[in-house]
This record gives structure tokens, C-alpha cells and sequence, in this order.
């Protein structure tokens, strides 16, 4: 099935919002990227503008029960692993992978300006330090060829990736067709997958003859919007730019809160995250009467 294009020049927020992310409906959107910096970014802008900052870089370790089958490779150099990306020297295959901007790089994050599809994000108006406050916007820079496991983004989020440079190609499925994709919980709430969907074998895992899988190429310049829930894998046919972000807004705000509810069983970042959401309802609420 494919994925609407939609222009960004005659789409408002209400109507975004009422069309795709309430209905849980992923779209492409143009004529918006280019709008998000003062001038376009590419992998040769940030050698300059952050190439003396160390990241850490993944690695896809097939099998893995690691989120996305990504593993941590190493620390390094951002100009080292840019010099990386050249096809002849990064047989690793290694991944810059939801790198936090607003954390590690604060200038070059103040550059990024958020859609306005986004900025009714409640994740922002959480107090100073909680979890996940300043997780987003993030930073993707991959090889051509690379490909991460199938996965599922955490705690019920929206997530939306705006393409700077290179091309993907994505390949995600219904919330509802979870069950079918054939998950594992190792060792957190959230699941990893064995099964290749971009090469399904129907004889080994059956059950994926009855998902209902979408697909598009995402081109530079452009952004995708990916409903809270939604398993997906994503395919680098060049070497790639993204900027990335999840969000919580009123579409799947009660998704997250069950998801934060569980995780608040270990963890007391997802409590309080938790207990602030809940405040939300209450203020809310207390503004309509």
C-alpha cells in the first residue's frame, strides 16, 4: 500500500492532525524540510559545524536482542566516522544513530526550527531534566547499504524523520499486525523481531502473509510521519542525513501513559514522567470547567 504525499504549503497543523496523526495514518510530507534551517544541512556541514564532538556509533548485529538489532560499537571522532561513510572504508557498516541534538550538540540544535505539526508536543512541557524532555530532536548519519532491524518505537510515541541528504527506503506495518510479525521480549518491554520483512519467508513465519505492510522511498527533502505503535524497518540506499523526533500529543497520549505505567515498575524516570502527564488531565481540566 502506499504512503500519501501531501504538501506542507496547503496542510495546517488542525488538519494534519485530524487526517493522520488521530486516525494513526503515516504520511509524507513536502515543502517542509526546507524550512527547518537557516540553510540546507548535509554530512559536510556537520564535519564542520560538530566533526571535533564524539558520539557514539552503532553497529547491526544480526540476532541481537538489542532495540533494532543495533548494537554500540565504539566512541569516536564525528569527522573520523563521517570519513567513515566513504564505501571503501566503512566495511562496519557504522551507524550514527538518535544522536540528541538538543543534548550534545545545543547550538546546532538551535538551528533546527520543530514543524509546526509538532509543537504541540507534551514531552516539552514537562519540567526541566524529566525523561525524554531533550532526547529529541536527534541526529541520524548512515552508510549506503545499512539496515536496522525491525522494531517498534519506545513508549508509545509518534515519531516524524525530515531527510536532509540520501534516500531510505521504509517498510512499516499496523499497529494491530504486531502479533503477526512474530516478537521477542527479552529483556525489556520492547520487542525485537527475527523475521526479515524485507525478504519474508512465508514457510518459516507464515503469519506475515497476513500483516499489512506499507512502503515508501523517502527522498531528501522530505518528511515522514510514523503513528505511535507502528513496526517498521528502514533501508539506507545512499548514505543519509535525518533529523528525528518523537512526540506525545493528544493522539496517543493515553498509549503512553500505559506504556510509562508499566515501565514505572523499575524505572523512577518513567514515574514521574508519569505523575506530570496525569497533572496535565488535571490542569486541563480545572481550564474547562
Amino acid at each position: 500500500t502506499p504512503v500519501e504525499r501531501v504538501s506542507g504549503k496547503s496542510l495546517s497543523a488542525a488538519e494534519f492532525f485530524e487526517r493522520y496523526s488521530s486516525t494513526s495514518t503515516p504520511v509524507v510530507l513536502t515543502d517542509v524540510v526546507k524550512d527547518m534551517t537557516p540553510s540546507p544541512w548535509t554530512i559536510e556541514y556537520l564535519r564542520t559545524a560538530i566533526g571535533d564532538k564524539h558520539a557514539p556509533v552503532k553497529r547491526v548485529v544480526p540476532g541481537s536482542a538489542e532495540w533494532a538489532q543495533l548494537e554500540t560499537a565504539r566512541t569516536m571522532r564525528v569527522s573520523d566516522f563521517i570519513d567513515s561513510l566513504e564505501e571503501d572504508i566503512n566495511t562496519e557498516q557504522l551507524y550514527l544513530f538518535d544522536w540528541s541534538l538538543p543534548i550534545h550538540c545545543p547550538e546546532l540544535s538551535k538551528e533546527l526550527a520543530i514543524p509546526k505539526y509538532f509543537s504541540g508536543d507534551l514531552l516539552k512541557k514537562t519540567r526541566e531534566g524529566s525523561l525524554y524532555r531533550d532526547s529529541w530532536p536527534s541526529l541520524f548519519v548512515a552508510p549506503k547499504g545499512l539496515s536496522g532491524g525491525l522494531h517498534v518505537d519506545a513508549f508509545g510515541s509518534n515519531f516524524w524523520m525530515a531527510l536532509f541528504q540520501g534516500r531510505k527506503r521504509w517498510l512499516f506495518f499496523q499497529k494491530e499486525d504486531l502479533p503477526l510479525l512474530y516478537p521477542r521480549y527479552s529483556h525489556s518491554m520492547d520487542p525485537t523481531f527475527d523475521a526479515d520483512v524485507f525478504r519474508p519467508d512465508l514457510e518459516k513465519y507464515p503469519l506475515l502473509s497476513l500483516t499489512h505492510p506499507r512502503e515508501c522511498v523517502l527522498q531528501p527533502g522530505e518528511l515522514l510521519f510514523v503513528p505511535a505503535g507502528c513496526p517498521h524497518r528502514v533501508e539506507n540506499l545512499d548514505k543519509s542525513l535525518a533529523v528525528s523526533g518523537n512526540f506525545v500529543d493528544e493522539s496517543n497520549f493515553e498509549v503512553a501513559k500505559e506504556e510509562l505505567r508499566l515501565n514505572a515498575l523499575k524505572d523512577p524516570r518513567s514515574l514521574d514522567l508519569l505523575q506530570q502527564f496525569d497533572d496535565m488531565i488535571i490542569d486541563k481540566r480545572a481550564t474547562t470547567k
